[in-house]
């Protein structure tokens, strides 16, 4: 048993080293490194919960509900086809992407502000109501994290077609907390 929980250990602690020496590059380069490492075929993986505040209390609250909002969203993400061998985006050198979600493929351009990590993505489709959706982009050890406002991401569900009441749901769970981001978590393909 202990054999098992050193092995877990490490295997956090290898994680948390590569989220961190990622951070420090990113950091050292003013976000280039991000830039680079963005353009790459990503297959999703899980939810993404970010919980920004400069009240560490808050962010410490905000951390406890991650598992719980991560369950909600996923809820969501099923009924519109995002889930893992189903949901991938490519971002390409040349500012193009494609988006698969289930069935749908949805494509457009992109654009990454390095210094804020902002992320653009302008749809081709005029089939959404929506016609860009800007969040940020984190490069985390090998994972891809793209996450959004809360109200963004809810909108851009709804316009996939997704159940309005669940995403209710958890827009309150979510509401008293500031800086609230969600979306999705990549592997590389």
């Amino acid at each position: 048993m202990l054999a098992i929980a050193t092995t877990a250990s490490a295997q956090n602690l290898g994680k948390i080293l590569k989220g961190v020496v990622t951070e420090y590059v990113d950091e050292a380069t003013d976000g280039k490194a991000t830039e680079l490492l963005l353009v790459d075929a990503w297959s999703y993986d899980s939810p993404a919960v970010r919980f920004d505040s400069e009240n560490e209390l808050a962010n410490l609250a905000g951390n406890a509900l991650v598992g719980t909002v991560e369950g909600k969203l996923q809820s969501a993400y099923n009924l519109v086809g995002i889930k893992k061998g189903s949901c991938s985006l490519t971002l390409n050198a040349d500012k193009t992407f494609s988006m698969v979600l289930g069935r749908r493929t949805l494509t457009g351009t992109y654009t990454y502000a390095a210094d804020t990590h902002a992320l653009n993505l302008k749809f081709d489709t005029k089939l959404l109501k929506l016609s860009s959706l800007s969040g940020y982009a984190y490069i985390d050890g090998e994972n891809l994290d793209v996450a959004f406002d809360c109200t963004k991401l809810v909108n851009f569900l709804s316009a996939l077609g997704s159940k309005v009441s669940m995403l209710n749901s958890l827009t309150q769970l979510v509401d008293s907390y500031e800086n609230v981001y969600l979306g999705f978590t990549f592997a590389r393909s």
